[in-house]
């Protein structure tokens, strides 16, 4: 049985986008030991999922955090450990792996390109979508041939019975019946340039026929929201029940309607029918797989900008979009 370490710690997106390369590889090679090291709030995400073990690192933890995952990995003596995110941090966490081979993608598919120095290289065509990197490593690497999209294949996060139920309860309270289609709104800071403007929002809630639920996240929690909506306020520590919600929207038919942040990208890897939209972004470097990408139709020539701050004099207008009448590329 061949063992290999996969090494993607953060953000919470990335992380869903290159799970899919891997279920995939998984139920191609059941036979692989499959091991995986990512950020302690990540952890919870992977519950489920077939792997090994997780070995969980404490971004605040300094260094004895490191030393205690350096320990974890190279008592698993791996076979081979591939890092599929492409920074200094996760080359390095790569490299004290002590595996047979440490490898990464090479050049411009890495987030910090010289961190590739530090591992085996490997030259990959084509985007630098999460998806398609992840994809593109473990098929060369296990001899096999790449014929998947940027986009595909698509993770699934799972979640059990018990977690549903706790889940639907919560749902009940708030006056959602959870057999029944609900859409749900995921709400970014209004100082995100990211983020969908309240008042498109407030006009998505007009056309649905079943409940809106208004899903924030523990940076959110303070954010205004119109007067009567239903609102589901997820801690820190609830990264499970927010897996229970992407589940439930896709058993139940409905739908998410938000920006290009973590949680949308879980919802989508919980099979939920979701609608990604993206503005400041560049949906081919970071679009959630599996998700229909929407863009305003008649978009500034400044996007996409990639950054976190808006310098357009008007402020970030290409979010500013009714989802009815934008484009929708896939």
């Amino acid at each position: 049985m061949k063992r290999i370490l996969l090494v993607r710690l953060s953000a919470m997106g990335d992380l869903c986008q290159s799970l899919g390369a891997v279920q995939a590889l998984q139920s191609e090679q059941p036979d692989l030991e499959l091991h995986f090291v990512t950020q302690t709030s990540n952890v919870p995400l992977l519950e489920g999922l077939g792997f090994a073990s997780v070995i969980a690192l404490d971004r605040y933890g300094g260094r004895r955090a490191r030393r205690d995952v350096r320990r974890a990995m190279r008592s698993l003596q791996a076979d081979l450990a591939i890092d599929l995110q492409g920074n200094w941090k996760s080359a390095l966490i790569t490299r004290a792996s002590g595996a047979v081979r440490c490898v990464g993608a090479a050049g411009s598919h890495r987030q910090a390109p010289a961190s590739g120095l530090l591992l085996e290289r490997i030259a990959i065509e084509g985007p630098r979508h999460p998806a398609h990197v992840a994809t593109s490593l473990l098929r060369e690497l296990l001899g096999l041939k790449v014929t998947s999209t940027p986009t595909s294949p698509q993770p699934q996060l799972c979640a059990t019975g018990a977690e549903l139920a706790g889940l639907d309860g919560r749902l009940t309270r708030l006056g959602i019946e959870p057999d029944r289609p609900f859409d749900v709104l995921v709400v970014a800071r209004h100082d995100d340039n990211r983020a969908w403007p309240r008042e498109y929002m407030e006009r998505q809630t007009d056309r649905t026929h079943g409940s809106v639920l208004w899903l924030l996240g523990p940076a959110e929690a303070d954010e205004p929201l119109p007067a009567g909506a239903i609102a589901l306020v997820q801690r820190a520590d609830e990264t499970r029940d927010l897996v229970a919600l992407g589940r439930r929207v896709a058993l139940s038919g409905g739908r998410v309607f938000g920006p290009d942040v973590g949680t949308t990208h879980v919802m989508a890897a919980c099979g939920a029918e979701t609608y990604a939209f993206f503005g400041p972004q560049d949906p081919e470097r970071t679009a959630p797989p599996g998700a229909f990408i929407v863009v305003r139709s008649d978009p500034p020539s400044c996007v996409p900008c990639q950054s976190r701050r808006c310098t357009n004099p008007a402020g970030p207008i290409c979010m500013e979009f009714d989802a009815s009448d934008a484009h929708r590329i896939r």
